[in-house]
């Protein structure tokens, strides 16, 4: 019975050392009894996850609307899958902004404390994720598209950042707002001011 068993293992060894270069699968064989049991498989192959989805050749335009008008933001960094997703995987772009100096940033939109704000985007695809950052403070909204959150930022003038995630990839768009006091009536609409951006 020893004999046996030993001639087994060495025919389930025998299948392991198979495999060439450049496989694109791992199996494993298994005994028991005398009885080989067949080798799972790992597959290494990469989805498009384009397939059945509208996706851009680059990030979708992003607009932030609230009582002050609805303005077009700036894409300021991204990396972005091509939609023609090539036979060896995905490729992507990638594109880093320089800020210019903050005083020479045109304030975009005029808000209200605690007004609700609803941010947009140019696709009928939703984020995977978005957060709002000031500084070193990040909220993260809602993932969808249309999204509505309150404006929470204390009285003053900001930079703020809307962070993104998609399934092709990640998006950061940015504005200069001006935050006015709840009580100072309506804010001033504006039709948007690019912000400039160097480098």
């Amino acid at each position: 019975m020893r004999r046996r068993m030993a001639g087994v293992l060495l025919v389930g060894l025998g299948l392991l050392t198979g495999g060439g270069a450049g496989a694109q699968t791992t199996t494993t064989t298994t005994t028991a009894g005398g009885i080989i049991f067949p080798p799972p498989t790992t597959s290494t192959t990469v989805v498009n996850p384009c397939i059945g989805q509208p996706c851009t050749a680059d990030p979708p335009a992003a607009t932030l609307s609230g009582t002050g008008g609805n303005v077009r933001m700036t894409s300021f960094n991204f990396c972005w899958q091509d939609p023609a997703f090539a036979v060896d995987g995905p490729r992507s772009r990638c594109l880093a902004g320089a800020l210019a100096p903050f005083e020479s940033i045109p304030v975009g939109l005029v808000v209200r404390s605690g007004e609700a704000l609803t941010l947009s985007f140019d696709t009928r695809m939703s984020p995977t994720a978005v957060a709002l950052e000031r500084g070193d403070q990040t909220t993260a909204l809602t993932a969808r598209n249309p999204t509505e959150f309150t404006s929470s930022l204390p009285v003053g003038t900001y930079l703020v950042f809307f962070k993104t995630k998609w399934i092709q990839g990640n998006a950061d768009y940015i504005l200069k707002v001006q935050v006015r006091a709840a009580t100072a009536g309506p804010a001033t609409p504006r039709t948007g001011v690019p912000i400039a951006l160097t480098g």
